[in-house]
């Protein structure tokens, strides 16, 4: 990671706290070759969930593309660093506004330029959303379309067959195992693609929230 990409981390995402990860326990007893170790449990598959959640995964890909297109000279990620800076420092957060654009107002940085900085980093990240769609949209077109099609094909298949011939009894089964399976397949990827797209959504409204916020505190704080 480079460093201004760990700049904009730092100022964009609070860090993770560090998970409390068991340890094994030391061996005390030499294992009997014989006795084979108890099989893990089975991990449950994630379902599609409703909500999403940030993930570093996003973050990297949201940040290099601010760290791409960053701005030359003083200009919102410079503002947004001082006032995290500041942010240590015990004060309302008007006057932590005014503290960060004096440093601004030496720069010859006006509230206007930093709204404009700040918008086009916004429309960046807007940009990083549109080809997320993009993709998005044709991993479910590649993975689950046309295997609909497919499980609908087989379902016809069987009902004719059962109709027509009762000898055709072990071909039928063998296309409702392979109809099962084809629907297995497709839950499992509907929940990786929705779960992704979700955890984006959560990451882009998580780093596009600060921004909007801060937007709109310039325009409260510096008329």
């Amino acid at each position: 990671m480079s460093d201004l990409l760990k700049k904009f981390k730092s100022v964009f995402v609070v860090e993770e706290e560090n998970s409390n990860k068991p340890t094994a326990p030391a061996a005390t007893e030499t294992p009997n070759p014989q006795q084979q170790a108890p099989a893990p449990p089975p991990v449950a598959p994630r379902s599609v969930s409703e909500g999403g959640a940030v993930t570093d995964k996003f973050v990297q890909i949201l940040l290099g593309a601010l760290e791409k297109n960053n701005q030359q000279g003083f200009d919102y990620f410079e503002f947004r660093q001082s006032l995290k800076n500041l942010a240590k420092m015990p004060m309302d957060e008007a006057t932590r506004f005014h503290s960060a654009y004096a440093m601004a107002q030496t720069m010859h940085v006006t509230p206007a330029k930093l709204i404009e900085s700040a918008q086009f980093y916004l429309n960046v990240l807007t940009g990083e959303q549109s080809k997320f769609n993009e993709a998005h949209a044709q991993q479910r077109a590649k993975l689950i379309g046309n295997r609909e099609d497919e499980v609908k094909n087989l379902e016809a298949m069987i009902q004719n067959k059962t109709e027509q011939i009762k000898q055709l009894t072990q071909q039928i089964e063998e296309h409702k195992r392979n109809s099962e399976q084809i629907r297995s397949e497709i839950g499992e990827s509907t929940v990786k693609i929705e779960n992704t797209k979700a955890d984006f959504e959560v990451t882009f409204n998580s780093v596009a929230g600060q921004i909007q916020e801060d937007i709109a505190k310039i325009q409260q704080h510096l008329k």
